[in-house]
């Protein structure tokens, strides 16, 4: 389950679990959603460690959700590119790589590159 809010006029075209994403030495699986104006990365965030605690130990249960721990605005997409991995480069020159071939379509497509 997943837990995040839209601004207005903001649409969710699609959302990718299990995404491999690179950026230099740093890798990790995480999940994307793309939506008409952002990049929306999703984990499980640990906000109440009690209740964390208790469901690990089998007394209670509770549904988790994933929440957002980073956004990129489509607008500061500099450019998008296809080698060992997708790429992409942001206006502030920070780049990283994702392995998800459906998510760089719909990205050529949102952006028109």
């Amino acid at each position: 389950m997943y837990n995040f809010n839209l601004i207005k006029d903001e649409e969710v075209i699609g959302i990718y679990d299990n995404v491999f994403i690179k950026q230099d030495e740093n890798e990790k699986y995480t999940t994307i959603a793309i939506t008409n104006k952002r990049l929306l990365f999703l984990d499980y965030l640990v906000a109440n460690e009690g209740m964390e605690v208790l469901r690990i130990a089998r007394t209670t249960s509770y549904p988790k959700y994933k929440d957002v721990y980073y956004q990129i605005n489509l607008k500061d997409i500099k450019s998008i590119t296809k080698n060992k991995y997708y790429k992409i480069s942001l206006i502030t020159n920070v780049s990283f790589e994702f392995d998800n071939k459906e998510l760089y379509e719909l990205l050529e497509k949102q952006l028109m590159i």
